[in-house]
């Protein structure tokens, strides 16, 4: 686990990578406030698998596009000008506790995540080094070892199972099969268990929506964005 030093982001801000640090601290303490509800049912933490790990589910590609300002909106082809293919640039897990972020990733996509999460509070990387990742099983292990790592202090853990207008049915079976998911059992690296029947699953996605649908600096931007493009279109 790495704790980032804040002068880390100093750089990256100032170099623009990232438009706005105060509205991604804050989409990030909207998103948490989510896990501060006074109700007995709140999760402990919210949990968003990226790519094959979750097997492409839309609801958690929706929460890191929220959180990272649509940095996974970004087309096939301009994944392949990274020279990487999309599988390593997606391997990304990230779970949301009310006060603290654990982010799983790799040390290519590192570079990738850093300028958009690197100001985040109390955040906590598990990431290898490039020498340590060249071994794939040994990468694998971490992966996995990580994740159970990750949601260890949990007993609740909310899922974004749907994304906008493509509601579904919350099946904690259907989360069961991600690969990720079925690691966790695996013996000697695994949680010991089937993740569903060590943990209680819940579906936040309506709630994810109600925090989606809030104005800020940067969905107001892309909005006026989309209205200049409409009216130079029909001009």
């Amino acid at each position: 686990t790495i704790e980032l030093h804040p002068a880390l982001f100093v750089f990256y801000f100032e170099k623009g990578t990232v438009s706005c640090s105060f509205c991604s601290c804050s989409r990030l303490r909207q998103i948490q406030s989510i896990l501060t509800q006074s109700s007995k049912s709140r999760p402990d933490g919210i949990l968003c698998i990226l790519g094959i790990d979750s097997r492409y589910n839309e609801g958690c590609r929706e929460l890191a596009n929220y959180l990272l300002f649509g940095l996974y909106n970004q087309n096939i082809s301009d994944f392949e000008k990274t020279g990487f293919s999309e599988e390593v640039l997606d391997d990304v897990i990230i779970l949301i506790k009310s006060d603290s972020v654990h982010l799983y990733c790799n040390p290519i996509n590192y570079r990738y995540l850093i300028p958009y999460v690197a100001h985040w509070r109390n955040l906590h990387f598990h990431c290898m080094t490039e020498n340590e990742y060249e071994d794939e099983e040994a990468a694998e292990e971490f992966k996995i070892s990580s994740f159970v790592d990750m949601v260890r202090d949990c007993s609740r853990i909310g899922i974004p199972y749907s994304s906008q207008g493509h509601l579904q049915i919350f099946d904690m079976f259907v989360v069961e099969k991600w690969p990720i998911v079925q690691a966790f059992a695996l013996e000697g690296i695994g949680g010991d268990g089937f993740f569903t029947m060590k943990y209680e699953l819940q579906d936040v996605s309506l709630n994810l929506w109600n925090v989606y649908s809030k104005m800020d600096p940067v969905s107001l931007e892309n909005l006026l964005s989309e209205v200049r493009s409409q009216i130079m279109f029909n001009l």
